[in-house]
């Protein structure tokens, strides 16, 4: 690659930094005094001219935000005061673009931290795969073909898509905070071109009554004596599991039949409504000799105190004693989202008892039986019938 070839979007897109070397520096043939370098901090334009006896080196701004052309522009128009006597330092050069590194150190790790439960989640998803891929990079030097390359290393890598959409929201929504706050030079989320996988569902499981009798009995036998009241709460709820195992009786109002949840997975507080079901539980759970009323938390490890850290090995035990060796302790949230609409509960209540921000992510456990669709297609049937059939 010639130092004059000729300027286009594809070569500059395209540019490396040679091995052995820090940077690539490519001068435009067209425009004189006006470079490209690549660094591993980014991508910018910068004009070079004499002033004075003296060479000058000024910032026009960051590629891909700044084009060829706006950066021919900006050349020609430096050289125009330079002729005319101005100094240097009285033309305003572009503001320093933050890496990606940088600007999780000091903005967005800082608001995790305040707002978000899954601190370790997120954090773990930044330093593998987020920060060690584009960490080096100025927040303005990320390109829609990076991103797109990256999408497909992780699919060839075979991680599921779920699991790559997080990693690309993560991405954008860093993106998303920045632009809003106006740090300088960091362009709209639009410009690395985020876009999510399709997601299939292949685990799609709820419980059925007689599957709920089965389990329940191997549940009563669990060495685990507080993993029964754990599974109950969670079928009748709706809750996540690590929202049931930090649950504390301080947030739980009898006389309102209220639960309010203070920070949850999108880190904000929810309230969960208790059924008939939820209260007799909670109450059998009072006067259950595995209850210490002294404990703040309503299920904790008796030999802690403290919430379970982990449940899965008595859980494990269970599920497979009561044969439902694939099923899941996040099911019994499919479960009780699915008998909910199967039963004709709207799809918008069930998004506020799940507690989800968007509807489309409700509609992922609106999996209607075939009864309830024969029901539906029947209400057709009743008001046409009389008149199709005379």
């Amino acid at each position: 690659m010639g130092e004059q070839m000729r300027w286009s979007k594809r070569l500059l897109d395209e540019a490396r930094i040679p091995d052995g070397k820090t940077k690539l520096t490519l001068t435009d043939p067209d425009t004189r005094g006006l470079v490209f370098e690549v660094r591993n901090s980014g991508r910018s334009f910068y004009f070079r001219f004499t002033h004075e006896g003296r060479q000058r080196t000024v910032a026009l701004g960051p590629y891909p935000a700044l084009s060829i052309a706006d950066a021919r522009r900006k050349a020609e128009e430096l050289k125009r005061q330079s002729t005319l006597g101005v100094d240097p330092p009285e033309i305003e050069a572009a503001p320093e673009v933050p890496t990606i590194s940088q600007f999780w150190d000091e903005v967005y790790w800082p608001h995790v931290q305040l707002h978000h439960k899954n601190k370790i989640g997120i954090r773990s998803a930044y330093t593998i795969h987020v920060g060690k891929r584009f960490g080096t990079l100025r927040m303005d030097a990320i390109t829609k073909l990076m991103v797109r390359d990256w999408t497909n290393s992780l699919v060839r890598r075979g991680f599921k898509p779920s699991t790559i959409n997080r990693l690309l929201v993560l991405l954008g929504h860093m993106y998303t905070m920045a632009h809003g706050l106006d740090v300088p030079g960091v362009p709209h989320r639009s410009a690395i071109g985020i876009r999510l996988l399709k997601v299939r569902l292949t685990h799609e499981r709820h419980l059925s009554p007689e599957e709920a009798k089965r389990l329940n009995h191997a549940l009563r036998h669990a060495t685990n004596p507080m993993l029964r009241f754990i599974v109950a709460f969670l079928l009748f709820t709706g809750a996540r599991k690590r929202e049931a195992l930090d649950a504390r009786w301080a947030d739980i109002d009898l006389d309102t039949r209220t639960w309010v949840i203070p920070v949850t997975k999108t880190g904000g507080p929810r309230t969960v409504y208790l059924s008939d079901g939820a209260l007799r539980l909670l109450d059998e759970l009072r006067h259950d000799p595995v209850h210490d009323p002294s404990l703040p938390f309503v299920f904790p490890n008796p030999k802690t105190g403290k919430p379970f850290a982990c449940i899965f090995y008595a859980w494990n035990a269970a599920r497979r004693q009561a044969g439902l060796d694939e099923f899941r302790i996040h099911d019994l949230r499919h479960s009780f989202a699915s008998i909910l609409v199967n039963n004709g509960v709207s799809i918008y209540d069930v998004q506020k008892l799940l507690g989800h921000a968007s509807i489309k992510t409700t509609q992922r456990y609106a999996h209607l039986n075939a009864t309830k669709l024969f029901r539906s297609v029947a209400v057709a049937d009743q008001a046409y019938r009389g008149a199709l059939e005379g």
